[in-house]
């Protein structure tokens, strides 16, 4: 999609339009900005019982756990999304253990 953006794929061989893969790549990278911002934050809060940490915390696990929910006949990315679910999970488990405290 990336190459597709910066003119060196065809666009009609990647059956997306521009405005969509533009859209797509701009929410992605807004993602990973939010995970470095709850990361932050958590990073900030982690002395404090802040409900906004635990609100973050499930933010981030939902679509991770939505993307491993999806994934079908592949061991291999179903063990990467099962690693990587545990990330989100474990900031999720100890911002609420930290609010509940």
């Amino acid at each position: 999609m990336t190459y597709f953006l910066i003119g060196e794929s065809d666009p009609t061989a990647s059956g997306v339009e521009p405005q969509q893969a533009l859209g797509i790549l701009v929410l992605t990278y807004a993602g990973y900005a939010f995970q470095v911002v709850a990361g932050i934050t958590g990073l900030i809060l982690s002395k404090k019982k802040s409900i906004l940490t635990v609100i973050f915390g499930i933010i981030l696990f939902i679509p991770q756990l939505v993307t491993f929910l999806h994934v079908q006949e592949n061991i291999a990315l179903i063990i990467v999304n099962a690693l990587l679910l545990a990330i989100p999970y474990y900031y999720l488990h100890s911002a609420y253990k930290n609010y509940k405290s």
